[in-house]
């Protein structure tokens, strides 16, 4: 079905306006991808709210594919091949009718060519383009496939590494720098690590904030594996002293995913590290991060303020960046001039001038916010406060008239206030430019295919700060397939959100402690990590251990 029928469907369905649709169609035609994605990225509507408006204006039903079981035999009826390119995932049989899951229910061109593939009447079901791309792993991974493709990649590179001549653009390893690449997406990978080690080259994934060990390959393909890399990242081979960085744009399924590449020299050859940046855009909402209800009212309210500042705080990888994506997704930006200094740009926004930090060239955080106060901007959004100078300049922007948001390595909420005036900033300034702080974790969660119930003993509940009389309702994951025997399967944000109120901000200049402004704050309604982290574990989402090890480290 073509895209502006699309969009007259989302329209009688009361999800955007005819504007709104002008504006997608417009984006769209400018960068590509699918109208869901686009419309989750200008701040209209979720790819989910998306799929379920189609499948309602459509009349099918809407399927979470996360919680459906898959039957091989209904897999079988087509090949991998064919699914994919249709964007179409066979569930089951339902009374001599195939279950046939799509993420757009309208292509009836791709219905009629499995009805004449497998001769089976159909049900068709919706659900969200991503959940698709995911249930189509899960279904076809049983043949291990991929397991014997990346084997028959690994002998054909080790062939040429024997031959002579250079080996970083045969064909042997471009197929397998593309296969770790592509496993690791699929898998959920968060980063990529090619570890170089005395013998072997030990390829890791990140997965759900946890470490995980993939293939290991022959310390021969240490040289054609991190040469290939560096070169689809534009980096200079010949050059193995000393770190590089840059970006690969890797085509994936009917897109592309950016990876961020940073190479480190080792005593066994170069370390490299890739960061895989996920541009779902239906998670760059305000609504979609976990919020509680005062949390995302707290900072929506913040979004739409015409000056002060808004930061985000947490530790590297905890979705900082995210945060503050879905914060600039509530400002409208066709109003309001939007710039930002980033290191690197990890998500393009569209109506937003976007700009990088280069130090070699002098372009550092403090140097670039002076010249961006200069091109009027209504709202300014900083990478990171890495120094005095620069949070001193951020603060006095918020200061001037304007809505500045960044991030801060710190543990807390509160513990972001003694960070500042621990930079030399002023009391008055922080009590008067600070509006909110958002600090954020992420936590593990138990697969909900292999969970059960669990009842701890004394001392498990003792050690997390819990006694005897606590609910019920914990549990545990053994493992299993869908989780690759991890027990753990996705992850889930932690917001400690600090309103800066007129108490807050009292207690701030007259030089107050920390504890006394923590008490202050939970008396304002601040709900603490270890608090948020309980009542997840109480709830059988997150595994006793988990809560340990929030609660130990905060």
């Amino acid at each position: 079905m073509a895209r502006k029928q699309i969009g007259k469907m989302l329209i009688e369905a009361g999800l955007i306006d005819a504007k709104q649709l002008e504006m997608a169609l417009a984006e769209q035609a400018r960068v590509g991808g699918r109208l869901g994605e686009i419309m989750a990225g200008l701040g209209f509507a979720s790819e989910d709210a998306v799929s379920r408006a189609l499948a309602n204006q459509s009349g099918v039903d809407h399927f979470d594919l996360d919680d459906e079981e898959i039957e091989p035999d209904a897999v079988a009826l087509i090949p991998e091949a064919l699914a994919r390119r249709l964007g179409v995932l066979p569930l089951r049989m339902e009374k001599k009718r195939l279950v046939l899951a799509m993420s757009n229910p309208t292509d009836i061109v791709a219905i009629d060519e499995i009805q004449r593939r497998t001769r089976c009447v159909t049900r068709v079901v919706s659900t969200s383009h991503r959940q698709l791309l995911r249930a189509i792993d899960r279904g076809y991974s049983g043949d291990n496939s991929g397991a014997a493709t990346l084997t028959r990649l690994i002998e054909r590179t080790l062939e040429e590494v024997d031959s002579e001549g250079e080996t970083s653009a045969r064909s042997g390893v471009v197929g397998l720098v593309s296969e770790l690449f592509t496993m690791a997406i699929r898998r959920r990978a968060s980063d990529i690590h090619f570890h170089p080690d005395k013998s072997v080259l030990r390829v890791r994934f990140r997965i759900d904030g946890e470490l995980v060990q993939g293939p290991t390959l022959k310390r021969d393909l240490i040289p054609p594996v991190v040469a290939r890399t560096k070169v689809l990242a534009g980096l200079d081979i010949s050059e193995t002293r000393i770190p590089q960085d840059g970006k690969i744009r890797f085509p994936y399924e009917n897109g592309a995913i950016d990876l961020r590449v940073s190479t480190f020299p080792s005593v066994h050859g170069e370390s490299v590290v890739i960061r895989v940046l996920d541009k779902d855009r239906q998670s760059i909402r305000l609504d979609s991060l976990g919020l509680d209800a005062r949390g995302y009212r707290i900072l929506e309210n913040a979004a739409r303020r015409p000056n002060g500042m808004m930061l985000a705080v947490g530790p590297t990888g905890s979705g900082k960046s995210t945060t503050l994506y879905a914060m600039l997704g509530a400002v409208s930006a066709s109003k309001r001039k939007i710039i930002t200094l980033e290191d690197p740009v990890e998500y393009e926004a569209p109506l937003v001038v976007q700009g990088q930090v280069n130090e070699k060239a002098g372009l550092t955080f403090a140097a670039g916010l002076r010249a961006i106060l200069r091109h009027d901007p209504d709202v300014v959004l900083i990478g990171e406060m890495r120094d005095a100078e620069t949070a001193s300049l951020a603060l006095r922007a918020a200061l001037t008239g304007h809505l500045v948001f960044s991030t801060l390595h710190t543990n807390g909420s509160v513990a972001t206030l003694a960070r500042l005036l621990e930079m030399g900033l002023e009391n008055y300034l922080v009590a008067s430019c600070l509006s909110v702080v958002s600090a954020q974790r992420l936590i593990r969660l138990l697969c909900r295919h292999c969970a059960s119930p669990h009842e701890p003993t004394s001392a498990e509940l003792e050690a997390v700060g819990l006694d005897d009389g606590s609910a019920a309702g914990f549990a545990r994951a053994s493992g299993c397939d869908r989780c690759h025997q991890t027990g753990v399967s996705g992850q889930e944000a932690l917001f400690e959100v600090l309103e800066v109120t007129p108490p807050i901000a009292q207690e701030i200049s007259r030089g107050a402690s920390i504890g006394e402004i923590e008490q202050v704050a939970l008396g304002e309604g601040m709900v603490p990590f270890r608090a948020l982290a309980r009542q997840r574990a109480v709830e059988g989402r997150i595994s006793l251990s988990e809560l340990a090890r929030i609660s130990t480290d905060y």
